[in-house]
């Protein structure tokens, strides 16, 4: 067995592992490799010059508590159907957490198909979405306030800004460039799907026409009168579709303005898994953070992190803030509180709070003094989460 990074050679190997094991369509795939795909960020196991397992990790930035962090996204963990069951995952994902630690990366993303998979590498969740069943005629009451067009190359930067003003409210969204938006076009579109603009009324929508169903994968607005554009806009197709899906943030509107409510089924939908790579760094990135530091100066908490498969993270670590500076230091001595990087994972994405870890963890709050739990609160804020890339 041989684990290393991939080779142009290795390319169509690669292909062929990833389409054994999902069901994407021509079309997309040869998106992916042609576009996405870097064989500097794959890395492989091989026996005999024989791929056996192969995953990517494709870059982007993203924004939790307003701090930027580069990660990797770990996509397409794949393996043939005669390896599966004898550890190859296991040595893939070991070797994959060693070198995200050791390349300086702070936090990373996955997306799982089966949660319990990668719970024991220390992924856990921190996105949902919602989702949006209804009949299209529901939307009947909306009114176009604008005329959209269909976007093209041209308008990558308008999409960008459109997309970047409605995530200001949201956390652990990706940052999303011009170059981001051009490829974001050939994905939808590799897909028969379409991107229209309401410019006047800064809002877009990315969508598949699927059967009978207008399926929305994305519908970025920054008000309410867009908002409601965007659903005549999806109405207009009633005699086309009779169904809608929408996909969107929990902290979606959408709810709040159909006029019927009874007969829209809405879902929670997990969407994606997070893990911190790094505790120690990412505390100290803390600092770049909006963190009112004034009630929790002086105050300090030893925190004793289990990582099975990071040993660096494997340490108790006293946190203090001195001087409104947030301080990280490893310690040889008894923790407060002991947490493993699920946990840790869960509050470093905003995702849950402190009380919900308490509760998960069944630890007693009343062990910690109450400036403890100050701090606890002060570092972990929980918000509201939103990512919608796919690979």
């Amino acid at each position: 067995m041989n684990i290393r990074y991939a080779k142009p050679i290795d390319k169509d190997q690669v292909v062929s592992v990833w389409n054994y094991c999902f069901e994407d369509g021509e079309d997309f795939v040869k998106y992916y490799f042609e576009n996405v795909y870097d064989e500097n960020n794959t890395i492989i196991i091989e026996e005999n010059d024989e791929v056996l397992s192969a995953l990517q990790l494709n870059k982007y930035t993203i924004d939790l508590r307003d701090n930027k962090y580069d990660v990797s996204y770990v996509v397409g963990v794949s393996s043939k159907p005669e390896v599966r069951g004898l550890g190859y995952m296991k040595h893939l994902m070991t070797y994959t957490l060693e070198e995200l630690y050791k390349n300086g990366e702070i936090v990373s993303l996955l997306m799982a198909i089966d949660y319990r998979l990668y719970k024991r590498y220390g992924f856990d969740h921190c996105y949902d979405q919602i989702q949006y069943n209804l009949r299209t005629d529901e939307l009947l009451g909306f009114r176009l306030s604008s005329k959209l067009r269909k976007a093209t190359f041209e308008d990558a930067e308008t999409l960008s800004r459109i997309y970047t003003k409605a995530m200001e409210s949201l956390n652990g969204y990706a940052v999303r460039d011009e170059a981001y938006f051009n490829r974001f076009m050939k994905e939808v579109s590799s897909e028969s799907g379409y991107i229209y603009i309401d410019e006047e009324n800064n809002s877009y929508i990315a969508y598949y026409i699927q059967g009978d169903t207008f399926f929305v994968r994305e519908l970025i607005y920054n008000n309410i009168s867009s908002l409601k554009s965007m659903l005549a806009y999806i109405y207009n197709h009633n005699t086309q579709c009779k169904k809608t899906v929408i996909n969107a943030p929990v902290d979606d509107k959408i709810k709040l303005i159909i006029a019927n409510l009874k007969t829209c089924e809405i879902k929670l939908i997990p969407f994606m898994a997070g893990r911190v790579i790094n505790f120690e760094k990412y505390i100290e990135s803390l600092n770049s953070c909006n963190i009112d530091t004034q009630k929790i100066n002086n105050e300090s908490i030893k925190i004793k992190v289990i990582d099975k498969y990071i040993k660096q993270n494997n340490s108790v670590f006293k946190i203090s803030v001195c001087d409104n500076k947030i301080k990280i230091q490893r310690v040889e001595e008894d923790y407060d509180i002991e947490l493993n990087i699920n946990s840790i994972t869960q509050l470093a994405f905003s995702y849950l709070n402190t009380d919900e870890i308490l509760i998960l963890n069944e630890i007693d709050e009343s062990s910690l003094i109450n400036t403890q739990k100050e701090l606890l609160n002060a570092l972990f804020e929980k918000r509201i989460n939103y990512i919608d890339e796919l690979v």
